[in-house]
């Protein structure tokens, strides 16, 4: 019994790597929303090669800024104004930590590392 619980496991395992690897990557989704902690989740951890989308579900626009845009270093991303019920969308960043803000909001803050699958 036990050998045929790991056999089904073990496909169950090879099945959904197929698929994975068939759809190449999927689609993470951020919710801008209120009250606190405004972006949800606010540290999002998520596999390279997926593309991530912030989706505003409050009443007014907010936005999405990677921290180094105010500084000498590359801004990764900058949404613009993202008004209610619309979305912004990033493909495939490289893997590593980017720390992003509301820059109408600014203590709206949010954090996305981007791991190795």
């Amino acid at each position: 019994m036990k050998l045929a619980s790991a056999m089904i496991l073990f496909c169950g395992i090879v099945l959904l790597r197929t698929v994975l690897s068939a759809e190449g990557s999927g689609t993470y989704h951020i919710t801008m929303e209120q009250p606190a902690p405004y972006y949800s989740p606010m540290v999002a951890t998520v596999p390279a090669g997926y593309r991530i989308q912030w989706i505003n579900k409050t009443a007014t626009a907010h936005t999405v800024m990677h921290n180094d845009c105010l500084t000498e270093n590359v801004c990764t991303f900058d949404s613009g104004a993202v008004a209610p019920g619309k979305s912004f969308t990033l493909s495939f960043l490289q893997p590593g930590t980017y720390p992003y803000y509301c820059r109408l909001h600014p203590i709206m803050r949010g954090v996305v590392k981007i791991i190795e699958p």
